[in-house]
């Protein structure tokens, strides 16, 4: 079986990579020897720190069907080495997603986003215990910016659906198998309700109420409608979350009727 690991790759063994990548996809859809197909694509996953080589198939690829399982083999390969990944080199992976889905904000292709996003907020999960505050606190710097509305309504979207994508990851009836104890998932469901879930509502509000005004003025269907449901539906998922901790002794209801200060 092929391995691709990214040991010296330089561009002419990325770009080889790509290619066998993109046959291997193209023959599964044509169902050419999809056997051979499906091995060659695990085999990506499979191999030792393939992430260059996937960030390579991800920004340079043209098959979308390519891009989707480069993304998947990053997150099958940092999930199994991730006690071996470096602080920086952890960061840098989720880094990398998360300022992907902003950049393709307007691509046509939303699966591949919504995997992206999807690992972005696996592998920050999988970290979320080891992160420090400020390390938190600098990838959601950017996911706030953008659910805001500052980098423009389809960054905005994508904003929104990626925190909904984190907070599925943190429930325990749709988190992802990570082949972790029981005891980790706990503490980081624990530690997102206490000390983010209320601030992620708030911004889904303020995302909704930035483009009221905008969809109540015009006669069309228009972009902002798009995010406007995607928050209502963020909030709502925050709402129907199975609260365990009240520090403060009220009712969890409570809690989102009082302006964030």
């Amino acid at each position: 079986m092929q391995g691709f690991s990214d040991g010296g790759a330089d561009l002419a063994q990325l770009q080889s990579t790509m290619r066998t990548i993109e046959v291997a996809c193209t023959s599964i859809q044509m169902h050419i020897n999809p056997t051979a197909a499906e091995a060659t694509i695990l085999s990506l996953a499979q191999s030792p720190q393939p992430y260059k080589a996937c960030q390579f198939i991800l920004e340079n690829s043209q098959v979308a069907n390519a891009r989707f399982q480069a993304v998947a083999a990053i997150r099958d390969a940092a999930i199994r080495e991730w006690s071996f990944l470096s602080n920086e080199d952890r960061r840098s992976l989720i880094s990398f997603c998360l300022c992907f889905i902003m950049q393709h904000a307007s691509s046509p292709e939303g699966y591949v986003q919504a995997k992206v996003s999807s690992v972005a907020a696996q592998l920050m999960k999988r970290g979320w215990l080891e992160f420090t505050a400020a390390e938190k606190e600098a990838f959601f710097y950017q996911v706030k910016q953008a659910i805001l509305g500052a980098h423009g309504v389809d960054v905005q979207f994508i904003g929104v659906n990626f925190l909904e994508s984190l907070i599925s990851e943190f429930s325990p009836s749709t988190s992802s198998a990570m082949g972790l104890p029981r005891e980790f998932h706990e503490q980081c469901r624990t530690s997102l309700e206490l000390n983010y879930l209320k601030t992620f509502y708030f911004w889904a509000r303020d995302a909704a109420l930035s483009v009221t005004n905008k969809i109540i003025e015009s006669d069309a269907v228009i972009p902002e409608v798009k995010v406007c449901t995607a928050a209502l539906r963020l909030m709502l998922q925050i709402l129907n979350w199975e609260f365990r901790h009240d520090t403060n002794s009220t009712k969890v209801m409570d809690m989102f009727k009082i302006s964030k200060s």
